[in-house]
C-alpha cells in the first residue's frame, strides 16, 4: 500500500513537472513566434499585423514618445515606415517567464537609406498559446 501511494504521488509528480515544462516551452514558443512575426510583418510594411501584435491596452515607450493603445501603437509604427526604417531584425538576449507574463530583453536593427540603427528593447508579454500579445514595451537607440 505504501509504495503504490508513493508510486501514485511519484506519477503526480512527474506529471506535474512535465506539464510545467510543456507549459513554460509553449510561452517561449509563442514568444518567440510574435517576436518573428512582428519582424517579417514589420519588413512587409504591415501595420496591421505590427499592431496585433500588441494588446488593446499596451504602452510602447519609444525615444520619440509614449503610445497608448493599439491604434497609438499603430500610428507610431506608420512614422517609422513614413522616415524609411528598413531591414528590421531582432535578438532576444533574455528571455523569462513569471506567473502568466514573459519578459524578454534584447537587441534590435534596422537602416534608414544605408544608415545602420540599433538599440535596445524591453517588452513584457501576458496572455496564452496563440493570443499571446505585448502588453508593455520600451525601446532605445543606441548611442553612436
Amino acid at each position: 500500500m505504501v509504495r503504490t501511494t508513493f508510486g501514485v504521488a511519484f506519477l503526480l509528480f512527474i506529471s506535474i513537472s512535465l506539464a510545467l515544462g510543456q507549459e513554460k516551452l509553449s510561452a517561449e514558443s509563442a514568444s518567440a513566434n510574435l517576436q518573428k512575426n512582428f519582424a517579417s510583418a514589420y519588413n512587409r510594411g504591415d501595420l496591421d499585423a505590427m499592431a496585433a501584435a500588441f494588446d488593446e491596452n499596451a504602452i510602447r515607450v519609444t525615444p520619440g514618445g509614449i503610445f497608448q493603445g493599439r491604434d497609438a501603437i499603430r500610428r507610431s509604427f506608420q512614422e517609422a515606415l513614413k522616415i524609411g526604417l528598413h531591414d528590421y531584425s531582432v535578438r532576444r538576449v533574455i528571455s523569462r517567464s513569471q506567473a502568466s507574463f514573459i519578459l524578454n530583453v534584447g537587441e534590435w536593427q534596422a537602416k534608414v537609406g544605408d544608415q545602420p540603427f540599433r538599440g535596445y528593447y524591453s517588452a513584457i508579454l501576458a496572455g496564452e498559446g496563440h493570443e499571446t500579445r505585448i502588453i508593455e514595451e520600451m525601446v532605445s537607440i543606441a548611442a553612436p
